[in-house]
């Protein structure tokens, strides 16, 4: 990978998590993703149409013109219809891509693919999606806190709404206009990435010309993650060599439309890429974890409590999220601290900032369901890239035992790549990991760290400190782990 696509690559991952997590970014999935996940492309998609015809899709570069001469052919739309109903409608597995975008904090999606991958993925995790498939649907409310997803050229399930061919293209104006304000709206104030984005997709090339109308100097800034030609994928040297060339051509020229080109080198690195966002995304987010007996008034209790509220103190006036499973003592404490800072500061975003998970406390005399805490837990780790753990016991009778439900909270954030800091002088789980972690392989430096180094798990273990000391500690450690991602 050279320089540019290097510092491309940094830029990107740099940039769209901070407009992520300022409900300030959107995404533009391509046909390359419903091809990731086996459907054909418009080449494949129009080769018997084109054999019909006597001429091959492959050898047509305006594919829209391949199908408007199908329609006037067959004197209307029946064939391409069924074409498209025959290949797009049924179920294919959802592909990975989609299902770590349906996670990402974002409230709206773009596409031109007619299948319905995306709904089914955010249905796969029962996130709400309200889908604009066609002008009447423009009007209808978006329910509270559903993401909204806007294919603007049609969906598989309203076959006699589809945009196809030349004549829909040319007169999308009229038919299908209304899209048109939305999409610019977005793409001015907002960041969009583009996913999935072909060179030869007329689809494409219709929607950067919309930027381009709207924007002849200075357009916003946006990304698009795309492949460059491979050898293999052609049937000659030379049209190898030619395809090549237009493509560096084409990833230069995507800066007038203000679109900066992330290049893989095989579209299976897209997943990869797209976690690398979900964690940068995640480290914006820190979960206070931990856990005291309640109505224990001793100064480990006091101890627990200060540190949890200075910690949420912290989160709240260093403009990053809260994550918190509202638990009884520690996550109450932080939530006051973060909501205290929050006042003092005059933020109004609290509902973007605040991500509690509450876990569900059985009636006295019946037992919790384990299951369901589990998977809120790796929820919770999943969303936060910094987990902060504060004590961790609970009583067993007279006898005050290690908190098992922090140390599997623990696990669950080691799993899913996040930032591990034991506040080892609150004691309970906090200070067994401290134990664990202290001296051991994972990493403490570099952009895959994991956990603290030795000399600052030492710090965070002094019972001596004050809560304001030791918060003063993980805020130096995550400014050094922050700083080093870019």
């Amino acid at each position: 990978m050279n320089r540019v696509s290097n510092t491309n690559r940094q830029r990107f991952l740099t940039e769209f998590p901070k407009s992520l997590l300022n409900d300030a970014g959107s995404i533009f999935v391509g046909a390359g993703v419903s091809m990731a996940a086996g459907y054909p492309s418009w080449t494949t998609l129009l080769r018997e149409i084109g054999e019909e015809l006597g001429v091959s899709s492959t050898d047509v570069h305006d594919l829209a013109a391949l199908a408007q001469w199908s329609i006037q052919s067959e004197g209307g739309h029946t064939k391409i219809r069924k074409v498209i109903r025959d290949n797009i409608k049924p179920d294919r597995d959802i592909p990975v891509s989609l299902k770590i975008i349906s996670r990402l904090p974002i409230r709206h999606i773009w596409t031109t693919n007619y299948d319905r991958l995306i709904e089914r993925a955010f249905e796969q995790i029962n996130r709400p999606l309200d889908t604009v498939s066609g002008v009447a649907d423009l009007a209808i409310p978006v329910r509270p806190g559903a993401t909204r997803l806007y294919k603007m050229h049609g969906s598989v399930d309203r076959l006699d709404d589809l945009v196809i061919s030349t004549d829909d293209y040319e007169l999308f104006r009229s038919r299908r206009g209304a899209f048109l304000p939305l999409l610019l709206a977005q793409m001015t104030g907002m960041s969009m990435l583009f996913v999935g984005l072909s060179f030869t997709d007329p689809n494409v090339r219709h929607v950067l010309s919309l930027i381009r109308e709207s924007f002849t100097t200075a357009p916003p800034e946006h990304f698009a993650i795309v492949r460059p030609p491979h050898r293999d994928d052609f049937r000659t040297a030379a049209q190898f060599k030619a395809r090549s060339a237009q493509h560096a051509l084409w990833a230069k020229d995507l800066s007038r439309y203000g679109l900066i080109a992330v290049e893989v080198k095989e579209f299976s690195e897209v997943p990869d890429l797209l976690v690398q966002l979900e964690r940068r995304v995640a480290k914006g987010r820190v979960w206070v974890s931990g856990s005291w007996p309640v109505g224990v008034s001793d100064s480990s209790a006091t101890m627990a409590y200060e540190v949890a509220s200075a910690l949420g103190k912290l989160v709240g006036r260093s403009g990053l999220s809260l994550v918190s499973g509202a638990g009884l003592v520690v996550g109450s404490a932080s939530i006051a601290g973060f909501l205290e800072a929050l006042r003092d500061g005059g933020g109004w975003d609290l509902d973007r900032r605040l991500v509690a998970r509450p876990f569900p406390q059985p009636l006295e005399g019946r037992d919790p369901d384990s299951a369901s805490w589990t998977g809120l837990r790796r929820e919770l780790a999943r969303l936060a890239g910094f987990v902060v753990f504060v004590g961790g016991a609970k009583y067993s009778g007279d006898t005050l035992e290690t908190a098992t439900g922090v140390l599997e909270e623990a696990e669950l954030a080691e799993a899913a790549g996040a930032f591990l800091i034991p506040i080892g002088a609150t004691g309970g789980a906090a200070l067994e990991l401290h134990r664990k972690l202290l001296g051991s392989r994972l990493p403490s430096v570099g952009a895959t760290a994991a956990r603290p180094l030795d000399s600052e798990l030492t710090a965070l273990c002094n019972t001596r400190a004050s809560a304001t000391e030791l918060v003063a500690i993980v805020e130096k450690i995550m400014g050094r782990v922050s700083k080093s991602l870019g």
